[in-house]
């Protein structure tokens, strides 16, 4: 399958208002206060957290609320998504555009909702594994993948078995234009009629934490 996922693509979409409009801004946010409680480290820790992938950085709020000790550092590969990072977030954390080879050393790298866009994902794993002390990857769980699209990679619990994860967690998220009214619309309202009228009900979409030491 072809990877549209290259730095112009990602900067065009960071660089337009297309990210914004489509929830990108809310989903990172969404995700990271979903996946943070399953993280294994006090809340009073004092290393390095890094980002991987970290987007227009919406992610780094909720780090630093519950890790105000710790020191926050994001990358991405897009030049356009660093910049809104730097205005929005420069205060709370370091800001580098780079890819997995010129990821820093860091007690902590959080993955989230990336690995499902790369090409040599389980290589990617086991590049940042050597940066890391523990390295918390966050993907869909079990996704249909279609052609064209973003997403190239789907994810169960067996799938990065070669890096002997010590935890794999299943849970629940909303995924893209499920937030606020959309996610009232969207979900509940429809799977009300849906059930009413016998049709299959829209399940909350999931998603897999693999934590590897």
């Amino acid at each position: 399958m072809k990877n549209i996922n290259t730095s112009s693509y990602w900067n065009a979409r960071f660089g337009s208002d297309d990210w914004v409009k489509k929830g990108g801004r809310e989903q990172t946010r969404s995700l990271a206060e979903a996946f943070i409680r399953f993280i294994d480290l006090p809340d009073n820790f004092s290393g390095t957290i890094l980002d991987f992938g970290c987007g227009t950085g919406d992610a780094i709020p909720v780090l630093k609320k519950r890790f105000p000790k710790a020191r926050l550092i994001g990358i991405d590969f897009s030049e356009e998504a660093i910049e809104k990072c730097i205005q929005n977030y420069g205060n709370d954390g370091k800001f580098l555009c780079g890819t997995f080879e010129t990821v820093t050393e860091a007690d902590l790298i959080i993955a989230s909702n990336i690995f499902e866009h790369l090409s040599g994902d389980m290589e990617i794993a086991k590049q940042l594994i050597m940066k890391c002390r523990l390295l918390c990857i966050i993907v869909p769980y079990m996704e249909e993948i279609k052609s064209e699209d973003e997403h190239i990679n789907s994810y169960t619990e067996n799938s990065f078995n070669e890096l002997n994860p010590y935890k794999v967690k299943i849970f629940k998220s909303k995924g893209w234009s499920e937030n606020g009214i959309d996610l009232i619309f969207n979900i509940y309202l429809k799977n009300i009629f849906k059930y009413i009228i016998g049709y299959p009900i829209r399940r909350v979409r999931k998603q897999i934490l693999f934590c590897i030491k």
